[in-house]
């Protein structure tokens, strides 16, 4: 009896060490805060003022995937096209995060998302500049579908080691925010494990 419980004592002490813990630090220098909206062990979201943290899901996390979203202003009661409840917001950030077996499968995904979003949105600017230390493609658009309750958007793609990195920001007509400013100030909170 004595042998069985020192190794559930032994088991129980081992897996303590199995939990995630934080990076110590941000590759921008910033020591990694608990008060941080996390993505996995990658991202880290110091949450911009005005915005507000919705859902953050590791659901995916087996397979290296990670998604959180941020809104500004009231929610709403909106029915989809599919006939389902959901709350509407003046904007609404998504973030997502996709992890590959190589740099270079991240570099494909972000390529393909870039180029998804060039055909489901009509484009109006494209540029490619660093936030927190951090190199991302940019686009402004407006949505060309007339059943989406949003009308502009911007998105930021790009790579952080081996994960394919995406923000996207929606806003309705009443959102009396710049697009493109608020996710690059969204974009300038992120930080990236060192």
């Amino acid at each position: 009896m004595k042998k069985l419980l020192g190794l559930c004592l032994c088991m129980a002490l081992l897996l303590t060490g199995c939990g995630r813990t934080a990076p110590p630090k941000a590759a921008d220098g910033a020591s990694w805060s608990e008060d941080w909206v996390t993505l996995g062990r990658v991202i880290g979201v110091d949450t911009p003022e005005g915005l507000t943290p919705r859902e953050n899901s590791d659901v995916l996390s087996t397979k290296g995937m990670y998604y959180a979203t941020w809104s500004a202003g009231e929610a709403v009661p909106y029915v989809n096209e599919d006939g389902e409840d959901a709350q509407l917001y003046d904007a609404q950030v998504y973030l997502l995060a996709a992890g590959y077996d190589s740099t270079q499968k991240a570099e494909e995904t972000a390529a393909e998302w870039l180029a998804m979003a060039g055909e489901q949105y009509a484009v109006e600017e494209t540029k490619t500049e660093m936030y927190n230390g951090q190199e991302l493609t940019v686009i402004t658009y407006t949505y060309t579908s007339e059943s989406n309750p949003y009308s502009r958007g911007a998105s930021a793609f790009g790579t952080y080691g081996n994960y394919a990195v995406s923000a996207e920001l929606s806003c309705r007509e009443g959102f009396d925010g710049d697009a493109l400013e608020t996710l690059e100030n969204f974009l300038e909170h992120c930080h990236y494990a060192a």
